[in-house]
């Protein structure tokens, strides 16, 4: 009986239009995004980069299972329905009298679910294997097909998904005989393994996660996470032992719900309910006397009015929101949805592993998680309502009634709108209780009702709009879903074919961002787009009612012909109206935003880069004069969100030769440019925004000009964000007002492939810090040195307004308040204007002015923030050089504007979100004190970029970025102990092997990094650090002060270059650590160590003896990230022992490793660690054995304990006993 129940489930299915639906749809989605990012759509967007070959065994497997992620949706409509379609269809009664066996029927049902599906993935398959392949795809990024990959990744990975998730849906559907509750398994399945992702994020954890990930991609991560683009180009996926006991691990949880199932299931009627009511029992008595019973009929009076619909409109809503809340489903959802929201948020917003307090922008920050989930209870169970009469089987009752076609409609759109309310509700349930939790009691209920119940609930509206329209014609409540989840999802990949305006992908537009010092700023556009979209979706209502199905339609063109009868009175006026102002107001945001000259496409910026290039490089070393001195006037108004901004900046010819020609190069603001001698404008480029003017009396060596600027901002417009200028908090800085002289090499292409399909030559990005004709210009400026700045700054009355240097005046006119700076050394020229509602905290120290300019809520971290600045001005005084100003301040702004931190001369703004929320917990070791170290880091910059500055070449980032991040370390460690140092080195560690798997061109050593931030970050404070306990703090500290006194304000240049500054280290390097030059700073070397095994035995003297063997194994990468273990022949060693299939590799070894035994000791009630040995052992073999004496019982050893070296499983370095 197996056989036949199988075989008529298949032929079910095959004769359904539904499966054939699926099939095109998965077969387009995998054409679609396999063929885009294989580069079909160059020719109308931009062109897709060349570092990533598409069709390599992780591109493959990362697409195939991203897509399968939709299949799950199919589940409950094709697995779990196939035992729930029998007793829809009453039929079970006489198919349960069959003689077939209760393992017969559910094999059967479930397996002939499995094989559809998996005729669906196949579809997946050919989908991609066309895509890549097709006509106009960019061979470049396309490999060799192997078949091996998409089999490997089907049988490893997608076929046990598709019976873990499956026997789940299974399960659930065939005992609540409910097929929303299948969908709603799946949609808490999914969130559940986000959140569970995102709790074991940590390094440590990944172990844990690669077994616990129900979809294996943990499992696959723990192997290639950090794999560089040239091992992900080529290797194929390992099948190991983590994701063979992942797999393992969840077919057998599979098993053990199928079991379940067939355990439980039994031929009966009954599906399993809950209830909270207790049931009594009650004698039931029939009463069947003769005899005539009188009954008084109410009187019944018709009304058929307006307002009748509309009072039967909102009870029909009732009824329908009550038939939504008091199902399990959505009752499951809103439960599981809050707990996981609650443990969620723990990790939400946290920076370096340390939280930040539980504000209410960040609790609403769980809503864009939760946000899927409400989408697809909207998009369920619009299809649940739609359809609810003829799943109930009164639908011909229904279409009876006098009740016109609009109060059914807008009463399930109603009911729909009253479910997304409470599911917001839940998110606001979820933020307060996790704020009660952590004793944060500020509850700003008037923000999570704006932002909830106003904002997030317009774009919730627009997509209950179209999830309506899209059930109400489609149909099928199951189908209807799987349509509007395609859409949702892929309209943003809609600009991967060139469709890129607002405008035409539907509910997109402007988002709103809120910050505790601006709030949400100006929210006109984003509203302005809800309107546009609110207005299509209305029309999208009024064709709904048109299509209402009332009676037995034949066929969609019986169909369209009722609609077509329909479509006179209200109905036509309505549709009218809706469809005239939606293309009324679509048409004005076009004319705004899409016109040409309003807005630039990523192909037209991509062929302005061309063009800038082929037009003005010619002139990249014709000679300008530089910039001595800028004295500027800036006019805010914080209101008006407008700036008036005007300078005079002083330019000097610093050549030996005449100058005859100058090249301004400007944005796009309204500006005036008027220099102090005759010229003519010769060319006035408004594409590019480049001016060449011409002298005719030539400007001659040590000539001064002067260049008279003035600029304004843009307006905003109800459509656009035009002007960086913010109601509170507004930080612009020099780059996006003035011009700067010369051509700017920023808005080249990089990529070489795409350079290479424009006829340019490969761009080498910067020159090498060997060539003498680059050290010229600094990587800050190329038009100037060291200046003289002064400043005149304006603001509102209320603000404070601040630009780098000394107060030397303050006054104010009218509704305006006046700043006057001016500095009394030179600087570069790189400076900033802030202005804001702001409190000051001051202390002197030192001789030095110490300020915090802040929001006035936000006093949480100020104490912080200035034992940081104490301690870093402290470090770097003493051990490079004395600080060059009298004052160092601190000034917020909206996190709105990014989260980071920017020194500027004495002056240092920090966004609201990096510090002054910080909930640092002192007794917490896996947290960091980023409010002390951040701030130590930027005050470093006084000296490492404003008084040591790099050249324009390769490395430069290395004397100003990376020695910024050693100070903080060192700063840290002075502070807190060097136990603090494995968090920060480790943290240091995982981002700098992350973000490298992301490199789009080339990774290169850090001495010559190309200014990436993880290199120069990441890699640079790992490597300074590490070399600081190589060769001594004091030895160190001491190579550099002699460079930073040998470079310190350079002028005339040249500038200072990385391989000045390891050429300083290398002097007081020892020649057997010479090796650590080379491996750190010279090349790109990383290493492979573990503990291989332990034994601990207690001495009689009380003394125990630790023997620890481990192995040590390095290698090398190339810019692309391929690994190589040796320079020239005989440069590799190797090692394999009895039990190992392949031998293990490495450079030739000699070098010294931390070995490290470590306790632990109870100290004020809490288990801290306690260091027993440390030492550098000298290795120079891959397979070590050490026996060491320790005067207490250990608990942990390891090999380079604190993460000082590049290690990429660093987790295996240490080894509890």
């Amino acid at each position: 009986m197996f056989s036949t129940i199988f075989k008529q489930e298949l032929k079910y299915w095959f004769k359904k239009p539904a499966f054939y639906i699926y099939l095109a749809i998965f077969l387009g989605l995998s054409f679609f995004l396999s063929a885009g990012t294989a580069g079909l759509f160059d020719s109308v967007t931009v062109t897709t980069g060349s570092s990533r070959i598409v069709n390599s065994p992780s591109g493959v497997n990362g697409l195939f299972n991203a897509l399968t992620i939709f299949i799950f949706f199919l589940f409950p409509s094709i697995i779990g329905v196939s035992i729930y379609r029998d007793y829809k269809s009453e039929m079970h009664t006489i198919l349960y009298s069959f003689p077939f066996t209760k393992s017969n029927y559910l094999l059967a049902k479930f397996y002939s679910g499995i094989v559809v599906v998996s005729i669906i993935v196949l579809s997946i398959a050919i989908g991609m294997f066309i895509g890549f392949r097709f006509p106009g795809t960019n061979s470049d990024i396309v490999g060799n097909f192997q078949l091996i990959t998409y089999v490997k990744a089907y049988l490893v990975f997608i076929l046990p998904n598709i019976l873990l998730f499956g026997a789940i849906v299974f399960a659930v559907v065939t005992f609540s005989r409910n097929i929303a509750a299948g969908f709603i398994t799946v949609i808490i399945v999914l969130f559940a393994q986000g959140v569970v992702e995102s709790m074991l994020s940590d390094p440590e954890q990944r172990g844990l996660l690669a077994l616990l990930d129900p979809f294996g991609s943990g499992a696959v991560n723990y192997y290639t996470k950090y794999w560089t683009p040239s091992e992900q180009n080529e290797l194929q996926i390992p099948i190991k032992e983590m994701i063979v006991y992942n797999r393992l691990l969840w077919l057998g949880v599979s098993t053990l719900i199928f079991g379940f199932v067939y355990k439980f299931f039994a031929f009966s009627q009954n599906a399993i309910s809950f209830s909270f009511k207790k049931v009594e029992g009650k004698k039931v008595v029939k009463s069947n006397i003769s005899g005539i019973t009188k009954i008084v009929l109410p009187k019944v009076a018709h009304n058929y009015s307006f307002t009748q619909n509309l009072k039967t409109m909102w009870s029909l809503s009732n009824i329908d929101f009550k038939y939504i809340v008091k199902s399990w489903p959505f009752i499951s959802i809103v439960l599981v949805g809050l707990v996981l929201m609650v443990v969620g948020l723990s990790e939400i917003g946290n920076i370096f592993g340390t939280a930040t307090l539980p504000v209410t922008w960040k609790m609403l920050n769980i809503g864009g998680v939760f946000s899927i989930s409400i989408n697809i209870c909207t998009f369920l169970y619009a299809g649940m309502l739609v359809s609810r009469a003829k799943i109930a089987r009164v639908n011909h009752l229904v279409d009876a009634t006098p009740i016109p076609n609009w109060t059914l409609l807008f009463s399930k759109v109603i009911a729909l709108v009253k479910m997304q309310i409470i599911l917001l509700a839940v998110i606001m349930l979820a933020g307060i209780i996790f704020q009660v939790y952590n004793g944060y009691y500020n509850f700003e209920f008037g923000h999570y009702f704006k932002e909830l119940f106003i904002l997030s609930l317009l774009g919730y509206l627009v997509w209950a709009f179209l999830s309506v329209f899209i059930q109400t014609l489609v149909g099928n409540p199951y189908l209807g879903l799987f349509i509007l989840l395609v859409v949702s999802i892929g309209i943003p990949f809609l600009s991967l074919a060139g469709i890129e305006l607002n405008i035409y992908k539907y509910n997109q537009g402007p988002g709103f961002g809120y910050s505790d010092m601006n709030g949400y700023g100006i929210l006109s556009p984003f509203l302005i787009y809800k309107t546009y979209w609110i207005l299509c979706g209305l029309a999208l209502l009024v064709i709904s009612a048109l299509f209402w199905v009332r009676g037995i339609p034949a066929s969609f063109a019986e169909r369209l012909a009722i609609a077509k009868s329909r479509l006179k009175g209200g109905y036509a006026i309505s549709l009218t109206v809706f469809l005239i102002a939606f293309f009324s107001l679509g048409f004005s945001i076009y004319q705004e935003t899409g016109t040409k000259g309003k807005r630039i496409s990523s192909k037209e910026s991509e062929l302005r880069s061309v063009e800038w290039e082929k037009k003005y490089k010619k002139y990249e070393d014709y000679k300008q004069p530089r910039v001595i001195a800028v004295n500027t006037t800036m006019d805010i108004f914080p209101k008006e969100r407008l700036f008036e901004a005007s300078a005079k900046i002083q330019m000097v010819n610093k050549t030996t030769t005449a100058i005859d020609s100058v090249f301004l190069n400007h944005n796009a603001l309204e500006s005036t440019f008027k220099f102090s001698k005759p010229n003519k404008l010769v060319s006035k480029d408004t594409i590019h925004n480049f001016n060449i003017y011409h002298f005719e009396n030539k400007i001659m060596p040590g000539d001064t000009l002067e260049l008279a600027v003035t600029v304004q901002s843009n307006q905003n417009t109800m459509y656009k964000m035009r002007s960086p200028v913010r109601e509170n908090g507004t930080f612009i800085n020099n780059f996006a007002l003035f011009p700067s002289l010369g051509y700017s090499s920023q808005g080249e292409l990089t990529d070489d492939k795409t350079r290479e399909k424009y006829n340019l030559p490969k761009n080498d990005l910067q020159a090498h810090p060997s060539d003498s004709t680059a050290l010229g210009n600094t990587y800050i400026s190329k038009d100037s040195d060291w200046i003289n700045f002064e400043a005149t700054v304006s603001t509102s009355v209320d603000q404070i307004a601040i630009a780098p240097g000394y107060l030397q005046k303050e006054w104010s006119e009218g509704d305006r308040r006046y700043f006057h700076y001016k500095m009394d050394s030179k600087i570069l020229n790189f400076y900033a204007f802030n202005s804001g509602r702001y409190e000051v905290k001051k202390e002197m120290f030192n001789g030095i002015s110490l300020e915090i300019y802040y929001h006035k809520p936000h006093t949480f971290n100020l104490d912080r923030m200035m034992k940081g600045m104490k301690a870093s001005l402290t470090y770097n005084s003493e051990n490079f050089s004395p600080y060059q100003f009298r004052q160092a301040r601190i000034i917020e702004f909206p996190r709105t504007g990014g989260t980071f931190a920017q020194a500027f001369a004495n002056t240092m703004p920090f966004s609201e979100g990096i510090g002054f929320i910080a909930d640092v917990d002192d007794e917490d070791d896996a947290g960091v004190d980023y409010p002390f170290s951040v701030t130590a880091h930027e005050v470093a910059h006084q000296w490492w970029a404003h008084q040591v500055i790099g050249a324009d070449v390769l490395g430069s980032t290395l004397l100003t970025e990376s020695m910024a991040e050693y100070v903080s370390l060192k700063v840290i460690e002075n502070e807190q102990g060097r136990n603090k140092m494995r968090t920060f080195l480790k943290e240091a560690l995982d981002g700098y092997l992350l973000q490298r798997t992301l490199e789009r061109k080339r990774e290169k050593p850090l001495m010559f990094n190309d200014g990436q931030g993880y290199i120069h970050y990441q890699k640079g404070s790992m490597v300074l650090y590490a070399l600081s306990d190589y060769i001594g703090e004091e030895k160190m500290n001491g190579a550099i002060q002699k460079f930073i006194n040998e470079v310190k304000f350079q002028e005339p240049p040249p500038y200072a270059t990385s391989i000045q500054f390891v050429n300083h280290l290398k002097e007081v390097t020892p020649d057997s650590l010479q090796y650590v030059i080379t491996d750190m700073f010279e090349t790109i070397t990383l290493y492979k160590n573990r503990i291989i095994d332990t034994k601990v035995t207690e001495l009689d003297n009380g003394k125990y003896q630790v023997d620890i063997e481990f192995e040590v194994a390095k290698y090398r990468n190339d810019e692309k990230g391929k690994r190589f273990y040796g320079d020239k022949v005989g440069d590799t060693i190797s090692y394999k022992n009895d039990k190992m299939k392949k031998p293990i590799l490495s450079i030739k070894l000699e070098d010294y490793i931390d070995v490290g035994i470590f306790t632990e000791e109870e100290v004020n009630g809490a288990k801290e660690e306690v260091e027993l040995y440390l030492k550098k052992y000298k290795i120079t073999k891959i397979n070590n054995k050490v026996t060491i004496i320790v005067d207490s019982k250990p608990t942990e050893v390891g090999i380079d304990p604190y993460n000082k070296l590049i290690d990429t499983q660093s987790e295996d370095n240490r080894r509890k006993l």
